[in-house]
């Protein structure tokens, strides 16, 4: 039977296996099959090809990288006020849309490939929004105090937040943690500001 792999930060592990995940040892995932109702797990699917095979899914991943990082800054939550660490994608260079593009960071993630998705493990409070009517949504950071999803809109377009300019960031204002090999994903580019 076909599988179809789900990413499930640690905290949530228990509300997946009571929908009926089943955890595959070898690989260390949770996964679900054909006969499994995926809508039940929406939250949880990263729109990304399963393997190679899936070609029919690579065209929703229209950013390439060979030069991606996480980058993480330290800032107050939109709702609470707590400082949060907060992270986003941001690459030296790689290929939107099929455009060479250089310094950019990536905002609004709706869709990553399942390589990417296994390095952000790390960061367990950047997971996927629910959409309207059960649907996969978007990517955001979460606050771990009020669980308040942060809006990526504030945190890379207003020129005092984390993200706005990350080449121009304030020394040690932003850790840079190099991502393994090519990332494939689909958001929001912005580029670097002069």
């Amino acid at each position: 039977m076909e599988r179809t792999y789900l990413f499930v930060p640690p905290e949530e592990k228990s509300e997946v296996q009571t929908l009926g995940a089943r955890w595959d040892a070898d690989s260390k995932r949770w996964y679900i099959d054909a006969s499994d109702e995926s809508a039940r797990f929406s939250r949880w699917l990263c729109a990304a090809p399963q393997d190679d095979e899936s070609a029919g899914h690579d065209a929703e991943l229209i950013i390439a990288s060979t030069q991606g990082h996480v980058a993480a800054a330290v800032t107050s939550c939109q709702r609470c006020h707590a400082g949060i660490e907060v992270i986003c994608i941001h690459c030296d260079s790689g290929i939107v849309s099929g455009e060479p593009l250089t310094r950019f960071t990536v905002s609004d993630i709706w869709a990553m490939d399942e390589a990417l998705a296994r390095q952000l493990r790390p960061w367990p409070h950047y997971r996927r929004v629910d959409g309207t009517d059960g649907a996969a949504g978007y990517f955001a950071n979460h606050c771990p105090r009020c669980g308040s999803p942060q809006d990526d809109m504030y945190l890379h377009s207003e020129p005092d937040e984390p993200f706005f300019n990350i080449p121009r960031a304030a020394p040690g204002t932003i850790k840079l943690t190099a991502l393994a090999g090519t990332i494939r994903l689909s958001g929001d580019e912005h580029f670097e500001v002069d």
